[in-house]
């Protein structure tokens, strides 16, 4: 149905164009760009803990500096019992009409987390990042964190229950903002959507 081009990181139905999740919450986040180092440190680190996860990653794989950002997603694993439900899964919101792709929905230590992994400090846009994932899925009982990867050390920050509440109302706000201002793309899914 949605279909995601990963060279230019674009979500479209019926070749209208979809907000990612990351696009969607722009207006909170504002045009903050991090410096291209970090940027390409976060994608690094985000591509080894896949490749961690579906046991492809090997040490050779990490330079000095990604092997401390490993150790801790190391430590993490060894720390807590881990298993795997879902790996880097695009998810579409057909009510709020938004795309996006979570990092994992897994057990930890047999609760299930959706969680996204991030590197350096905790923002409140990380959680609304995880509500829009959840409330692109069917159920909403798991329970959203973040895992927050620095050298050597890691965080699971797990979001309080009034905060996702806050987390949701923001992210439907925000999507209603977005299509307000994209009428008539917006009327062209409604369309795609009820023929589908």
């Amino acid at each position: 149905m949605v279909e995601y081009n990963d060279s230019i990181h674009e979500y479209t139905l019926g070749g209208i164009h979809i907000p990612s999740v990351s696009e969607l919450l722009k207006p909170v986040t504002g045009e903050f760009e991090c410096a291209p180092m970090y940027a390409e440190r976060g994608t690094a680190i985000h591509n080894l803990t896949e490749l961690w996860d579906t046991g492809l990653y090997f040490p050779e794989l990490a330079d000095d500096e990604l092997m401390t950002y490993m150790m801790a997603y190391e430590d993490f694993h060894d720390q807590h019992e881990v298993e795997i439900i879902q790996l880097e899964q695009i998810v579409f919101n057909k009510e709020l009409m938004y795309a996006g792709r979570l990092d994992r929905i897994w057990l930890i230590d047999g609760d299930e987390h959706l969680t996204d992994i991030k590197t350096g400090n905790k923002y409140k846009q990380h959680l609304f990042q995880n509500c829009a994932y959840q409330m692109a899925l069917p159920m909403l009982t798991r329970k959203l964190s973040n895992l927050y990867l620095n050298p050597f050390t890691f965080r699971l920050h797990e979001w309080k229950q009034e905060e996702q509440t806050y987390g949701y109302r923001m992210v439907e706000a925000l999507s209603l903002i977005y299509w307000d201002n994209h009428r008539r793309d917006r009327k062209a899914l409604e369309k795609i959507l009820k023929e589908n």
